[in-house]
C-alpha cells in the first residue's frame, strides 16, 4: 500500500471540504490507498468546521492556517514551499493537488495515480473537458487560452488537479512562477509532464468565487510567467506588421502601441509579482494544526 499526500486549498468551504474528504476515503478504501491530507485554510473568516474522522486509509489530516487571504494559487505555493521545507525526511514521493469544492473529481485519483506510476512523469496533469461554468468564464478563458498559446506556443488545459514528484518541487516552489500562477510554472520549468483527461464536475454546494477582475487577474500572471518569450515574439509580429501594412502608417502605430502597452504592463505584473513573492515570509505567517 503506498502513501500518498493530498494538498488542498480552502476558502470558508468546511462543508464542501468534508464531503471531498468523505469521497475520497471511499475511493481509498475501493482502491487500498493510504492518504495523508494538507488543507491550506486561506485565511478563512468562517471558522474550521471538520467532520470527518480519522480512517485506515485517510491516515492524516494536517491545517496549514495562512495569517491573510492571498487567494488559491498562492495558497498551493505556500502549501508546496512548506511540504518541500518539512518533509524532506519523510518518505514522501507523491503529492496530489486537487480543490476541494468538488470541481475535480476524486473518481478519477486511482487514473491519476495509476498513469504516473506507468509511465514514471514528473508531473502528471488532469486536463479538463466539458466545462460547466457561465457562457462569459468559458469565452474568456477561452480567449486567454488561444492568445497564450500565439504568443508562447504553450496551451495550457489544465489547473490545479495534479501529481506531483515530491523531488521535482526543487523545480518549482523556490522561484517566483510558482507565486504567479501553478500551471504556468509546471509549464515552464518541468519537462515530463503526463495529461489525462476529466470532466470539470459541478461544486457540491455553493457558488464559485471566480469572476471577470479574478479572471483577468489571473490571466495577467499567468503571462507575466513567459514575460520575455512573448516580449521578443511581439517584436517579430510587431515587424512582420510594419512590412505588410508600411503604406498604412496609422494602422500600424495603433498595433505598436497595443504591443508596447501589453507587455510594459507585462513586465509591469511580473515585478509586483517577485516583489511580492520576496516578501512572503515576512507578511504571510501560518501555523500547522494537526486534526487527527
Amino acid at each position: 500500500m503506498k502513501n500518498f499526500l493530498i494538498l488542498t486549498p480552502v476558502y470558508n468551504d468546511w462543508e464542501n471540504l468534508n464531503k471531498l474528504l468523505k469521497n475520497i476515503n471511499n475511493h481509498a478504501e475501493e482502491n487500498n490507498f493510504e492518504f495523508e491530507i494538507l488543507v491550506i485554510n486561506d485565511c478563512s473568516k468562517l471558522n474550521i468546521k471538520i467532520d470527518f474522522k480519522k480512517t485506515k486509509n485517510i491516515v492524516s489530516l494536517d491545517i496549514l492556517n495562512l495569517s491573510k487571504n492571498i487567494g488559491s494559487q498562492r495558497a498551493i505555493a505556500i502549501g508546496l514551499e512548506y511540504l518541500f521545507d518539512n518533509k524532506k525526511n519523510n518518505n514522501l514521493t507523491d503529492i496530489i493537488i486537487i480543490d476541494s469544492d468538488g470541481q475535480d473529481s476524486h473518481e478519477i485519483l486511482k487514473n491519476l495515480i495509476d498513469y504516473n506510476k506507468k509511465f514514471q512523469t514528473d508531473i502528471t496533469v488532469v486536463e479538463r473537458t466539458n466545462r460547466n461554468e457561465p457562457f462569459w468564464f468559458q469565452f474568456f478563458y477561452f480567449l486567454h487560452k488561444k492568445v497564450l498559446l500565439f504568443f508562447t506556443g504553450k496551451h495550457i488545459k489544465f489547473g490545479n488537479f495534479s501529481l506531483i514528484k515530491f523531488i521535482k518541487l526543487q523545480k518549482i516552489v523556490k522561484k517566483s512562477d510558482l507565486w504567479a500562477a501553478y500551471p504556468a510554472a509546471v509549464i515552464k520549468n518541468i519537462n515530463k509532464i503526463g495529461k489525462i483527461k476529466s470532466e470539470r464536475m459541478n461544486r457540491y454546494s455553493g457558488k464559485t468565487k471566480m469572476n471577470l477582475k479574478k479572471l483577468f487577474f489571473h490571466s495577467s500572471r499567468v503571462f507575466s510567467v513567459f514575460k520575455v518569450k512573448i516580449f521578443f515574439v511581439s517584436l517579430i509580429y510587431a515587424s512582420l506588421i510594419t512590412l505588410l501594412f508600411k503604406n498604412n502608417v496609422e494602422y500600424i502605430y495603433f498595433i505598436l502601441t497595443i504591443i508596447f502597452t501589453a507587455n510594459v504592463y507585462n513586465f509591469y505584473i511580473s515585478f509586483l509579482n517577485k516583489q511580492d513573492f520576496k516578501k512572503k515570509k515576512e507578511s504571510i505567517k501560518f501555523k500547522i494544526e494537526k486534526i487527527f
